[in-house]
Order: structure tokens, then C-alpha cells, then sequence
């Protein structure tokens, strides 16, 4: 499909989200678990429905073993119900997808587009005010969707525990499994949060860090870096391959502004650097791209 097209779709996806209102196989798996740990000590419950829909551009930049440029269009989309089960267990559900699109030259041998779909099963177990435990499963299946075969498969795992250590200070440790068979396919889920008062918040860990302003209770200025990759099994035997994996390093800077009670808008831009696809069950060598700017654009709907 052409991207132009692609992305038209999605403009239309977004119109008819915020009308009706007036993740993953991939790293995603580990960003969700860190991200819902960390809005603990930032003393936000989260809601009991949320509906995200986040897309990205990154321009074209070179190949630097074939030549010519590839240009990569990126769209995810999740639905999360949270349930309070007993004052002390949360769970949630959800569904996520994801799409990576590629223009590329013939040349270059790469697949059109990289798609996930997930099931996100969740819990959260606070064992007192200070200690909260997590885990999240996410079978999924990440492939080109040209075809369909239990390789498709994969069921990431995530566990975390998050600690209050003072009203300022909050620590997270975890583990996830990936699904990502090759490729990262364990990850540690880490994180430091200082909050010294409640317009700023500075977080270092992984795959994210980074430093959050609040001007108002409206808005939130961000800056940072984060890990992106994602594992895929292949059909097209032209590809000379049965599995690929992408990954890049992003830093990236933006802002979230509420336009609604239940809504924001979320605007950012970066640089996306160490970029590569790397071939597995194939002699092809890892093809390494040029970094590149790119822009991002996200529809964040909560109640």
C-alpha cells in the first residue's frame, strides 16, 4: 500500500476516534510495564479505560550497503479496560497493534510492512503503600501477514515491583521477555524517579529516560531518549530471510496538552540514530541505515 495512503487512512482513524469522544511483541511490552509502574509516584491512578492512537514519520535516509533510501512510516494503536478486582489487585485488558511501513528500493530486499497484534493481560498487586508488584502477558503475532504459521507467534513477558522509597523518590526493578526470539530477547525493566516537587520529575532508566515540565496542570513538556525494535517472521522468500528485526535508538523532545477532560494531544520530534535491520536464517549482513529526523503525532483518550 502507499504510505501517502496509509497515513490518510490513519488522519481519517483519528478524526473518527476524537468524534466519537467529542506496544508488543515488541519493546513495547516493556515500555507498557514501566510506564503504567511509573505513574505510581507521580500520585496518578490510572483510568479504567484508555484508547491511544500514535503515529511517526522518519524521512528518507540512505542504505549504507545497497544505497538508495528508505523511508519508514510508523502507526500504533491500543485499547486498555483496567478493573479493580480487590482493593489491593488491579487488572487490565487490552488489545494493541502496531505497523511499521517501508519504502524502499528493490534493491534494498525489504519487506513493505511489519505488523503486530497483541493481547495485553495485566495485573497489578499492591502489597502496601510503598511496594506495588506487576506482571503483563502479551501473545502476539508479529509478521509481515503474508502468510500465517506458529513462528507468528510469540508471548511476551514482563514482571516489575515498584517501591515508594520517600515522598519524592520512587525505584523500579523488572525483567521482560521480549518474544523476540534473536534479537534482545530478555530486557530489564529499571527505573529511578525523583519528583522534588511536582513540576518536575526526572526519570533514568531503561528502555526510557528523560525529564518531565509541568507549566500547568494541562500540559506536559518532555524530553529524553528511548529504545525502539521490533522481531518479525517473514513469508516472502524473495526477502532471502525468516526473520528480521529493526531497532534504533531515538532522542526525542515534545509536549502533551489536554484539549479535553478525557483527552490530549501528544506533538514530539527527534532524531532516530544506530538504525539497522538485522536478517536472521539468511547470510545476508545486518543493513545499517543513516539516522534521521522524525515527527510524531499521538491522540490520547482516557475515562
Amino acid at each position: 500500500m502507499n504510505m501517502k495512503v496509509t497515513f490518510s487512512i490513519i488522519c481519517g482513524m483519528i478524526a473518527v476516534v476524537a468524534s466519537s469522544c467529542a506496544l508488543a511483541q515488541e519493546t513495547d511490552t516493556v515500555n507498557k510495564a514501566g510506564k503504567e509502574a511509573l505513574a505510581l509516584p507521580l500520585g496518578r491512578p490510572l483510568p479504567s479505560m484508555e484508547v491511544n492512537v500514535d503515529t511517526a514519520w522518519l524521512p528518507a535516509s540512505r542504505v549504507r550497503s545497497t544505497g538508495g533510501d528508505v523511508t519508514m512510516g510508523e502507526v500504533k494503536a491500543d485499547v486498555t479496560r483496567r478493573f479493580v478486582a480487590t482493593p489491593q489487585l488491579g487488572l487490565s485488558a487490552g488489545v494493541n497493534y502496531s505497523l511499521r511501513e517501508i519504502d524502499a528500493p528493490d534493491s534494498a530486499r525489504l519487506p513493505d510492512a511489519l505488523h503486530v497484534l497483541a493481547l495485553n493481560l495485566g495485573a497489578e498487586y499492591h502489597v502496601n503503600e510503598a511496594l506495588t508488584l506487576g506482571l503483563r502477558i502479551s501473545p502476539s503475532v508479529a509478521s509481515d501477514f503474508k502468510a500465517f504459521t506458529g513462528s507468528d507467534i510469540r508471548v511476551p513477558v514482563a514482571a516489575h515491583a515498584g517501591f515508594q522509597v520517600s515522598r519524592s523518590l520512587f525505584l523500579l526493578g523488572g525483567i521482560a521477555y521480549t518474544g523476540m526470539n534473536r534479537s534482545y530477547p530478555v530486557l530489564p525493566v529499571l527505573g529511578l524517579v525523583y519528583t522534588p516537587v511536582e513540576q518536575w520529575t526526572f526519570a533514568l532508566g531503561f528502555p526510557r529516560t528523560g525529564v518531565i515540565y509541568r507549566p500547568d496542570k494541562g500540559t506536559e513538556l518532555y524530553a529524553g531518549a528511548e529504545f525502539s525494535g521490533g522481531e518479525y517472521q517473514l513469508h516472502d522468500a524473495a526477502l532471502g530471510a525468516g526473520d528480521v528485526s529493526y531497532q534504533d535508538y531515538r532522542a526525542v523532545a515534545g509536549a502533551d496538552i489536554r484539549v479535553c477532560s478525557f483527552a490530549k494531544l501528544g506533538i514530539a520530534g527527534g532524531y532516530a540514530f544506530a538504525r539497522k535491520f538485522v536478517f536472521y536464517d539468511s547470510n545476508r549482513a545486518d543493513m545499517n541505515l543513516d539516522g534521521a529526523p522524525f515527527g510524531r503525532v499521538a491522540l490520547k483518550l482516557a475515562w
